[in-house]
């Protein structure tokens, strides 16, 4: 097993989607997940901290997108080229090479499965070099 449990943020602001996140993270020990409500709190802990992976609701597309494209031009502590998951209500092509373009490992549409939830988690917390 491994040492220590990579650290991932998870920005979602429902609060039953983003525990059931983070309490399969940790009852499957795969991560610890810190929990954060908006994208403002995320650049907040993105400035302080390091993460090995992100997954984020994008709802407000061109706001949130911003943030990516922040997260990417190294405007945070951490590595620009982290893995990223984006969970999203809908998807649509355009939406998709926006995301794509922005090195988005994975996307999520609402509603999901738990075991979609799983590989997201292990896809983010994979070291870059694996």
């Amino acid at each position: 097993m491994a040492s220590e449990l990579q650290n991932i943020l998870l920005v979602e602001k429902n609060h039953m989607v983003g525990s059931v996140i983070a309490s399969t993270a940790r009852q499957l020990n795969l991560a610890t997940v810190r929990k954060v409500a908006s994208i403002s709190n995320a650049q907040q802990y993105l400035s302080n901290e390091t993460f090995s992976g992100l997954i984020a609701t994008i709802e407000d597309e061109i706001a949130d997108l911003q943030f990516l494209y922040a997260l990417r031009n190294s405007s945070f502590k951490g590595a620009p080229d982290m893995p990223v998951v984006v969970i999203t209500p809908a998807c649509d092509e355009e939406f998709a090479v926006k995301l794509k373009t922005l090195q988005v490992s994975r996307i999520l549409i609402k509603p999901f499965k738990v075991r979609d939830v799983i590989s997201a988690i292990e896809l983010v917390t994979t070291p870059l070099n694996a």
